[in-house]
């Protein structure tokens, strides 16, 4: 007979409840994909790869400080990197598993898009 060994859940050592600080550190990992701009910065460096920051502000529309500030903030989460090479910052994603995220992300949206789009609570719960 073969033993199986089964897979923690999600989260098993994390303390259960809305101040958990196990709970918040959690739910600030997914805030890094819960804007319209760092999920626009972050498709578009996983369809071209490594991107300057004017090509960043050119595709996703908004202004190079409100870019910058928000591949700041991709970057201290640890999302994105930043290589500086002359007078220009290139900006690639850091990791396979933020890539992860965003496949993952697309499947679940893609079984529940009607839902989600017609969601009234989101950013008001």
């Amino acid at each position: 007979m073969q033993e199986t060994t089964k897979e923690a859940p999600p989260l098993a050592e994390a303390t259960i409840g809305r101040e958990s600080p196990d709970i918040k550190v959690a739910a600030k990992l997914f805030d890094g994909f819960a804007d319209p701009t760092r999920m626009s910065i972050l498709a578009l460096l996983a369809r071209q790869g490594e991107t300057t920051v004017g090509e960043i502000v050119d595709a996703v529309g908004a202004t190079q400080g409100r870019v910058s500030i928000h591949l700041q903030c991709l970057a201290w989460c640890g999302y994105v990197k930043g290589r500086r090479e002359g007078r220009y910052t290139y900006y690639s994603i850091t990791d396979e598993r933020v890539l992860q995220m965003l496949r993952i992300g697309e499947e679940i949206l893609a079984d529940n898009l009607e839902h989600v789009e017609a969601c009234r609570l989101t950013g008001e719960c």
